[in-house]
């Protein structure tokens, strides 16, 4: 959901932004950044390139900014706070630092790395939340962390006091830490003159594409008889069933994004639960407050999503219930990984449950066999199925590089406003060897 508070300072000739909204991407790439940026509604977007010894990936950073005042052109550039302070602060730390106008601002690192689940902008109650979602999410480093905070910020606890001046004073950091704009006018330019290079070579290609059609016709015939000649001993890559649908990470950021977007009130309607499911499909619900009509929402949604987007209503009945479905940008992969071993898989997931404190609850599903031309296959794989609850965002809990989700699908993904908070019910099957 929109709840996404920035903060700025100015010192020198940067603006200094605090509150971007991270997460950790397993690819790399300006371009690619700068897309999934605009994905997300952000004006603005940072990197920084990450390496587990495992595997490379970046840490993508957005935000969306409106001040008039930064968004002026002149000397000025932007930066992100987080960056700059990075070479700053201990590799494994944590701080809430207070800002003007009652609020605070949290950073975390972790294993030398700037945590996703930091750079929180908030009040004190809003960041002291976040401090325990990122302490519940990350395991406790062996020399515990150093902690950063106003005296009597953490009762109890042994803390350091540090000021912001203290932690952007450093110019090395300066460089990385800028931001980009997402729309980049230079970029654009670039790409019409690459579409007049592409209808100049129009005929060319043409010609080239009537030779290349043969040729594909032909290996696919090559690929077909290849398949039917495997078909009686290990089962093809068609008939494995994780290989038709997204994989786990990939579903978990999709739904994600959309509902990260969605709007908090629609003409007075609260928003209420949304479920996303496999098929590529999300259906958000607001509830009825006290003051508003049916009318009111049906004649601000199509302004919110455009004329095609129109909502039901529970009518017969209450009429306390909105729903609209969107559309979820979901691909199936390019072919099905390899499988964990049964116990190796369950005891993985049954452990980082129980590590942030999740609800789970596995069941073995009967489906060992399958029909396949006529016959019938023993296959060489388990299926279980799966709902796992948490309150910790689930497209940060299940990121590449904290969980292998290697045969683990994602039926449908629900999440509900509770007490002020928002719960995550994650419904799909497990495959394993």
């Amino acid at each position: 959901m929109k709840q996404q508070t920035t903060w700025t300072l100015q010192s020198g000739s940067v603006w200094l932004v605090a509150g971007l909204s991270w997460q950790y991407l397993p690819l790399r790439g300006h371009r690619g950044m700068r897309l999934r940026a605009k994905e997300a509604d952000a004006t603005h977007w940072a990197e920084l390139l990450t390496d587990d010894g495992r595997s490379q990936g970046t840490l993508l950073g957005t935000v969306a900014l409106t001040d008039k005042t930064v968004m002026k052109r002149g000397r000025h550039s932007l930066v992100s706070l987080a960056l700059t302070a990075l070479p700053s602060l201990p590799a494994e730390s944590y701080g809430v630092f207070a800002l003007p106008s009652g609020q605070y601002w949290f950073v975390a690192v972790s294993n030398g790395m700037l945590s996703p689940f930091g750079d929180i902008v908030g009040d004190e109650h809003f960041i002291r939340t976040a401090v325990s979602n990122f302490l519940h999410i990350s395991p406790p480093p062996t020399e515990g962390w150093t902690v950063f905070a106003p005296p009597g910020f953490f009762p109890g606890l042994q803390t350091e006091e540090k000021t912001l001046s203290a932690l952007t004073g450093s110019k090395a950091g300066l460089r990385r830490a800028r931001l980009h704009k997402t729309h980049n006018k230079q970029a654009l330019w670039m790409w019409g003159a690459a579409a007049v290079a592409i209808v100049g070579g129009y005929l060319l290609v043409t010609a080239w594409q009537q030779h290349q059609e043969a040729a594909r016709v032909a290996a696919a015939q090559s690929a077909l008889l290849a398949r039917q000649h495997q078909e009686g001993s290990i089962p093809a890559d068609s008939l494995k069933p994780w290989a038709k649908h997204p994989r786990f990470p990939v579903m978990l950021s999709a739904c994600s994004t959309v509902w990260k977007a969605a709007q908090i009130s629609i003409a007075g309607w609260i928003f209420n639960n949304a479920t996303c499911d496999a098929d590529g499909k999300i259906a958000l619900h607001y509830t009825l407050p006290s003051g508003g009509t049916v009318g009111d929402f049906a004649a601000r949604l199509p302004v919110i999503y455009g004329p095609d987007i129109q909502p039901e209503f529970n009518i017969p009945g209450r009429a306390d219930d909105a729903a609209f479905t969107l559309a979820v940008p979901l691909s199936a992969p390019s072919g099905p990984e390899s499988l964990l071993p049964g116990n190796l898989q369950i005891q993985h997931l049954t452990s980082y449950a129980q590590r942030i404190n999740a609800q789970l609850r596995i069941s073995e599903l009967d489906t060992n066999t399958q029909l396949s031309q006529g016959s019938v296959q023993n296959l060489p794989w388990r299926t279980f199925s799966f709902t796992f609850i948490t309150d910790i965002p689930p497209d940060r809990l299940f990121a590449p590089t904290r969980f292998n989700s290697s045969g683990i699908r994602a039926s449908r993904i629900m999440t509900a406003l509770k007490d002020n908070r928002l719960e995550y019910t994650i419904e799909g099957l497990l495959y394993a060897n």
